[in-house]
C-alpha cells in the first residue's frame, strides 16, 4: 500500500478517536420525553364519568386514567395487572368495580385510589357488568358466563345462561351453545338485560334469579333468508350479535351490534324493533329491511355501544369511527360536526345531558355541549 494511504488512514483513524473522545467528556443536555398519557397505540374499552369533568377510562395493559379537568390531563392508577380490563362503574363517589381478561374482578373503596382484587371464581373473560347499586352488581362474558353478587363482591355466584335443548337435538345445537355476553344493564337491583352473541337477549325481574329469552319478537322482521343447510329449529340464532345495551328505565331500551343495527323496546323487553337509521343528520329513516341482504349496498359498521342517557337523548359508537344520535323522529343519524377518524369507537357514556365522553383505539373525546363539539383529549392540556 503507497505511503500517501497509510498516511491517510492513520490521520482519519486519530480524527475519528478524537471526536470519539470529545463525544464522551462533553456533556450533553438531553431533554425528558414528554409524558404522552394518551397515544395512538392505547385501546381503551370503557369510560365512566362521575361528574362533569370527572371520569375513569380503562383499557389494554391493565390501564386505568382518571381525569379531573375535563381530559386536559389525566392521572394514571397503578392497579398492580396488566391485563386488559373491559368495564368500569363507580357506584358513588368512594365504590366502583372494574373487570376484565383473565376473570379479573377488582374493586374500590376509596373513590378509586386503590383498587383489590376479588375472587371471581372464574379465569373467563369478562366484557361487562353493571352495579345498580353498591352490593348488588351483574357481570357477563365468555362461555355464556353471568356473575353476580348481592355483598358488594364479597362473593360471586356464577351461572351459565343458555338455551337447554332437549336431547334429541343435543347434537345439532353445539353450535349454539355457550354464546358470548358482551352487554349488561340493570336499572334496579331486580331488573335487567343481558346481550351477546346469536342475537340473544335475556331479562329478570327478580334479580336474576330466572331468565327469560327475548329476542324472539325480533323473528319476524328480520328478513334472513336460510341457507340450503339451514335448521329451522335454530332459526333465531340466525340474529345478529348484540355487542351493547342501556336502559333508561324499567320500560325503554335499546341494544346494538354487527351489521350495524339498533334495536329498541319500548314494554321492557317484551317486544323489540329494529330501528332505522338516516343517512344524513337529522335526516329521513332509511327503508333498509332488517336481514335483507343489498349486493347494491356497502355493509354497516358494527356499533360497539349504545348509551341511552336523560329524558329522550341516545348515541350510539362503533367501527371506522361512526357515531350516531337518536334524532326527534325516532331514527338514528350521524351526529353533525363530529370528528372524522378511522378508529374503532368503543364506548359513549354521559354523565347528564349535556356532558359525555367517547372513548376507543387511542382517542379520547370529550364534549360540554350535548354532543355538538367534541375535543380531542391527550392529557397534555
Amino acid at each position: 500500500m503507497p505511503k500517501i494511504c497509510l498516511r491517510r488512514m492513520a490521520v482519519l483513524t486519530l480524527a475519528i478517536g478524537a471526536l470519539m473522545a470529545a463525544a464522551c467528556h462533553r456533556e450533553v443536555a438531553v431533554p425528558p420525553l414528554p409524558d404522552r398519557p394518551v397515544t395512538l397505540k392505547d385501546q381503551f374499552f370503557d369510560v365512566w364519568p362521575t361528574g362533569p369533568d370527572r371520569a375513569f377510562i380503562v383499557g389494554t395493559r391493565g390501564k386505568v386514567l382518571l381525569t379531573e379537568d375535563a381530559g386536559r390531563h389525566f392521572k394514571p392508577i397503578d392497579i398492580g395487572t396488566d391485563v386488559a380490563i373491559y368495564a368500569i362503574q363507580m357506584v358513588d363517589d368512594q365504590n366502583g368495580y372494574l373487570a376484565g381478561q383473565d376473570g379479573v374482578v377488582m374493586r374500590t373503596r376509596d373513590g378509586g385510589k386503590t383498587w383489590e382484587r376479588l375472587n371471581s371464581r372464574t379465569h373467563l373473560h369478562i366484557f361487562a357488568l353493571s352495579f345498580p347499586d353498591r352490593l348488588h352488581g351483574f357481570l357477563v362474558g365468555d362461555r355464556a358466563l353471568v356473575l353476580s353478587t348481592s355483598d358488594g363482591g364479597e362473593s360471586f355466584f356464577k351461572r351459565r345462561l343458555e338455551r337447554l335443548f332437549p336431547p334429541e337435538l343435543q347434537d345439532y345445537a353445539l353450535p349454539y351453545e355457550e354464546p358470548t355476553y358482551y352487554g349488561v344493564s340493570f336499572v334496579d337491583p331486580s331488573h335487567g338485560w343481558v346481550v351477546g352473541d346469536l342475537g340473544r337477549i335475556w331479562a329478570t325481574s327478580n334479580g336474576g334469579k330466572t331468565w327469560q329469552e327475548q329476542q324472539n319478537s325480533l323473528m319476524p322482521q328480520w328478513k334472513f333468508e336460510l341457507g340450503p343447510n339451514g335448521d329451522p329449529r335454530f332459526a333465531d340464532f340466525n340474529l345478529p350479535p348484540l355487542f351493547g345495551v342501556s336502559f333508561r328505565d324499567q320500560l325503554h331500551g335499546a341494544a346494538c351490534g354487527v351489521q350495524g343495527w339498533i334495536i329498541q323496546t319500548d314494554d321492557g323487553g317484551k317486544t323489540w324493533r329494529f330501528v332505522h337509521q338516516a343517512d344524513r343528520p337529522d335526516g329521513p329513516p332509511d327503508d333498509l329491511v332488517p336481514g335483507a341482504l343489498r349486493l347494491d349496498l356497502p355493509a354497516r359498521d358494527p356499533l360497539f355501544s349504545v348509551d341511552l342517557y336523560g329524558k329522550d337523548q341516545g348515541m350510539a359508537t362503533g367501527l371506522t369511527g361512526i357515531a350516531l344520535r337518536l334524532q326527534n323522529n325516532g331514527a338514528w343519524g350521524p351526529l353533525p360536526g363530529f370528528p372524522s377518524m378511522p378508529l374503532p369507537l368503543t364506548q359513549v357514556r354521559f354523565f347528564d345531558d349535556t356532558h359525555g365522553w367517547i372513548v376507543g383505539y387511542g382517542v379520547i373525546l370529550y364534549t360540554d355541549d350535548g354532543g355538538k363539539t367534541w375535543r380531542f383529549c391527550t392529557g397534555q392540556g
